[in-house]
């Protein structure tokens, strides 16, 4: 069985009100110059996170824990795939942003990313508008998409010189999705903000620690008599 500390280092917004589960993204533009890299990976991603096994079952959370173990490397080739895409084609279309490392910057028209695929229980993002000479607000957009370009969770949030300056958020429910961040500055032009952005996936998806814990009843149960294990 895979040890819990090696899935961890492998898997290693708010003025509006968070819609879930509606057609299409929010995101768009992001959606559409990401998906086709993105679409390389949903596969190993929902094996990962178990999220379309009933795992009350103890064939199925059986499968889900082999699954992990078989896709762990997998998990790994998809953080090296990623990785170049930092510095590589994304440069000019949305930039990659890798788990638990903090990007910075600043927009003066606009600036998309597209986060790791979400392995863990929890996705924790903060953004911060550190200085600037933007007067407008920076608008952002957070989406958190299935592999069809569907929302499964979206919030907008503003942040701007005098106001509002930081946005932090933990989200749950979103594992097996991938994070789409649009940040717009509201007038285009010389002037921009200052920010960084983290994004960080903690924890084990609900659909493993179910899986665990009916292996775990499963192995307590008696046995019949005159049967070994």
């Amino acid at each position: 069985m895979l040890n819990k500390m090696l899935l961890a280092s492998v898997l290693t917004v708010a003025f509006a009100v968070p819609s879930i589960s509606h057609a299409g993204t929010s995101c768009k533009s992001t959606w559409v110059k990401a998906n086709s890299k993105l679409k390389t990976f949903f596969v190993p991603v929902g094996k990962l996170v178990c999220n379309q096994l009933n795992t009350e079952d103890k064939d199925a959370a059986e499968k889900c824990i082999a699954d992990l173990e078989k896709f762990a490397k997998k998990a790994e080739e998809m953080k090296a795939e990623w990785n170049k895409g930092e510095d590589g084609s994304w440069k000019i279309g949305p930039r990659a942003l890798p788990n638990n490392r903090t990007q910075t910057g600043a927009v003066a028209t606009e600036r998309q990313f597209a986060g790791a695929p979400v392995l863990g229980g929890e996705y924790e993002l903060s953004l911060e508008r550190t200085g600037g000479k933007a007067k407008k607000d920076l608008i952002v957009k957070v989406c958190f998409v299935d592999e069809n370009g569907d929302d499964v969770a979206y919030q907008e949030v503003r942040l701007s010189k005098d106001g509002r300056k930081k946005f932090n958020k933990t989200f749950t429910g979103v594992e097996g999705t991938f994070p789409l961040i649009h940040l717009n500055n509201q007038k285009w032009g010389t002037n921009a903000h200052k920010y960084t952005i983290r994004g960080e996936s903690h924890g084990e998806p609900a659909a493993v620690v179910q899986a665990r814990r009916t292996l775990k009843a499963a192995n307590k149960k008696p046995l019949k008599k005159g049967v070994r294990r």
